[in-house]
């Protein structure tokens, strides 16, 4: 399943020959060939730079031995 942008419904169901999917915020989750197919543009997932997950994590491990005291 991949995530695909729809040209033109905000929220609701679309209908296609390939079946019917909701569409939240013009975003579609469906199958990679049936978004491709239907020529919908896809959603590229926000990538995080490793330090800043390495960051996060770090805030989390604090933030768990906070909360263990």
């Amino acid at each position: 399943m991949a995530l695909f942008r729809h040209p033109s419904v905000d929220r609701g169901i679309v209908h296609t020959p390939h079946g019917a999917f909701k569409v939240s915020r013009q975003i579609v989750d469906v199958a990679e060939e049936i978004g491709e197919s239907l020529g919908w543009e896809p959603v590229e997932a926000p990538v995080r730079p490793e330090s800043a997950a390495r960051e996060l994590l770090a805030t989390v491990i604090r933030m768990n031995r906070l909360d263990a005291n």
